[in-house]
């Protein structure tokens, strides 16, 4: 069939909603678009549907087409092909076994225990290293939030000596991490 003659036809329905002319697409261009699903491993029962689904979005949404923007083979085999994506999309099974996941997620559980441990080893380190006062700061400053200017309003000491002494204790506490 010539393009000027599949056009003639789409201005029919365009204007008109001419069934006899959307008849004659629809015989020109349903075998077309079947065999296109099938070609894309469709099943025959499936691929009927969706022809029947792209013909009827080219009924629904004729006014949408314009010829000067393609030729209406390429408008319905585009139509088709979102089908087409969207039927594999609904239709894909993701086939997985809980115990693969768990598998997978466990994998590296010794690496995360040892890993584990030597953080706790550091921290206790850590914690014996430090004195008393050391400790209050940093848990003041990191734990509590509070600011330098808080610390030091509430241990009475001046801002600068709170300042140098939590630089001295996280370059301390960097070196047991090193």
């Amino acid at each position: 069939m010539e393009k000027s003659h599949l056009n003639s036809l789409m201005s029919k329905i365009q204007r008109h909603r001419d069934e006899m002319a959307f008849s004659e697409i629809f015989d020109y261009f349903a075998p077309k678009v079947n065999a296109y699903f099938i070609q894309n491993s469709i099943k025959f029962e499936s691929s009927e549907e969706l022809t029947q689904e792209v013909l009827s979005t080219v009924w629904a949404k004729s006014d949408l087409y314009n010829s000067e923007k393609s030729a209406l083979s390429t408008w319905i085999f585009t139509i088709a092909r979102n089908k087409k994506i969207d039927f594999f999309r609904k239709n894909s099974k993701v086939d997985f076994k809980e115990e693969d996941i768990r598998e997978f997620l466990y994998q590296d559980r010794e690496v995360d225990l040892i890993k584990e441990n030597e953080a706790k080893k550091q921290i206790e380190r850590i914690n014996d290293e430090l004195d008393e006062q050391q400790k209050i700061m940093i848990k003041m400053n990191f734990f509590e939030n509070k600011s330098h200017k808080k610390i030091a309003d509430e241990l009475e000491i001046p801002l600068g000596t709170v300042k140098s002494r939590i630089r001295h204790i996280l370059t301390k506490m960097q070196e047991f991490l090193t």
